[in-house]
């Protein structure tokens, strides 16, 4: 009797060791599996913030560049007269020059392209702005967008190349430190 539970004990013994490795090894995956599930949510929710704060200081942006980015001035046109109605007017404004609204236009198109996932299509449309806009006042936002439109198709060289063009371009420009977050996050992805 003690032989056959020695035996029954010997086979038994290897099995239960193997099954516990096998949901060892399957615990180790799962918690894998969330790690990069949890990492990747972190990176979406980075890009997003950078997106949303890009949104933000183009409205803001596209109000100071009608005026081309200078101090705007109002005054009054004509003599002033109790009989008519005086009409201010601001010194700079573009807001009827259909050039720059083409241009803000071009801009926002393709930002709209950016905010619908359309990322490839983003990324032309932002290097077709630089290239007929080469001396636009949103140009620091074309390159800031590119850098996120890179980094958000897994084209982290791309990205980065973009973030530090604008940063090296435009040093005193209030996404520079959001640049430079950007720029460790896809060294680190890469």
């Amino acid at each position: 009797m003690g032989r056959i539970l020695l035996f029954c004990w010997l086979l038994v013994l290897p099995i239960t060791l193997v099954q516990a490795q096998t949901d060892t090894s399957a615990s180790t995956t799962t918690n894998l599996e969330i790690q990069v599930v949890e990492e990747e949510s972190a990176a979406k929710r980075l890009f997003s913030r950078m997106w949303s704060k890009l949104r933000g200081y183009v409205g803001r942006s596209e109000q100071s560049t009608m005026a081309g980015g200078r101090t705007l001035i109002a005054g009054v046109r004509g003599a002033e007269t109790t009989t008519s109605g005086l009409q201010p007017y601001w010194k700079g404004d573009r807001s009827e020059d259909p050039d720059y609204i083409k241009e803000v236009d071009t801009f926002l198109d393709a930002m709209e392209l950016a905010d619908a996932g359309k990322f490839e299509q983003a990324t032309g449309a932002l290097n077709a702005f630089s290239d007929s806009y080469p001396d636009s006042s949103l140009d620091p936002n074309v390159q800031f967008a590119l850098g996120l439109v890179y980094g958000q198709l897994g084209k982290n060289a791309e990205g980065v190349a973009a973030l530090e063009s604008f940063a090296k371009r435009y040093p005193e420009h209030p996404l520079v430190s959001d640049a430079e977050e950007l720029i460790q996050v896809l060294q680190l992805t890469n």
